[in-house]
């Protein structure tokens, strides 16, 4: 992986800003690289991969009226009218330590492990935020420990975060077998992409930065711009479908009536 220090330079030598063999002055550095962490956190979701679906863990409990029944019918009744056993109840399928890629996984407060997706691709993304807390009763403390599942984050089996945390991001490097922390680069940090990308983030900035410096870009920039960011189109595309809806499945009695589930 390649330093933010060294994009700048290339960037600064592409638009024929600094002499060959020279370096950015610390404030031009500094500029640059404000602009090089805004392309680079911009891509996220658009020219690349999938937007983050938001991702409850512990499973939140339904809070609609007894008579509500979205997003199915009434749940059903045997004969003698007493009620069958849930078909994903979060005490019976546990399905929230499991969330598919793609996912911002919601902290509740309560300690637990979460395991990344048994199959990501390159470039699926995972995040983690803060949610209420309501699970500690808001005194916080507790753990939320994120297993790679058979992968490593940031190189290490499992990442142990407690309650109160901050938002965190990773991206999944297949190159790698490793999910990579995604964060505001400083100068002297390694970009979270493989050094055959370097010529995309080396021209974009190029491009952001000549306009401050009264010059015009090139069309051989423009067109590496172009073409590389096409190949981190086509490198990071999410070809399965990231959320198969099991949210939306109603996991206690109260979202359900009387009467067949079936119908």
């Amino acid at each position: 992986m390649t330093l933010a220090s060294k994009i700048i330079q290339m960037a600064f030598r592409e638009g024929n800003l600094i002499p060959i063999g020279s370096d950015p002055t610390a404030a031009e550095q500094s500029e640059a690289l404000d602009r090089l962490n805004a392309f680079i956190l911009g891509v996220y979701g658009s020219e690349l991969g999938e937007n983050l679906v938001d991702w409850v863990a512990p499973y939140p409990q339904r809070t609609a009226p007894v008579a509500a029944n979205y997003p199915q019918a009434p749940y059903p009744m045997s004969m003698d009218a007493s009620v069958t056993s849930l078909p994903l109840s979060p005490s019976a399928s546990n399905i929230y330590p499991y969330p598919p890629k793609n996912s911002r996984i919601i902290f509740g407060g309560v300690s637990l492990t979460v395991f990344f997706p048994e199959q990501p691709e390159d470039g699926s993304r995972m995040s983690v935020v803060q949610g209420s807390g309501a699970g500690d009763g808001g005194t916080g403390g507790s753990t939320l420990t994120l297993d790679g599942n058979g992968r490593t984050i940031g190189g290490s089996a499992t990442v142990a975060l407690v309650d109160p945390l901050e938002p965190m991001q990773w991206l999944y490097r297949a190159d790698l077998a490793d999910w990579i922390l995604v964060e505001t680069l400083g100068a002297a940090d390694q970009l979270p992409f493989p050094p055959e990308f370097d010529d995309l983030w080396v021209a974009m900035l190029a491009i952001r930065l000549a306009p401050r410096y009264g010059k015009t870009v090139s069309p051989d920039t423009k067109m590496t711009a172009g073409s590389m960011m096409v190949k981190l189109q086509n490198r990071y595309r999410q070809t399965q479908v990231t959320i198969y809806g099991s949210q939306d499945i109603p996991s206690s009695l109260q979202s359900y009536l009387t009467g067949d589930w079936f119908q």
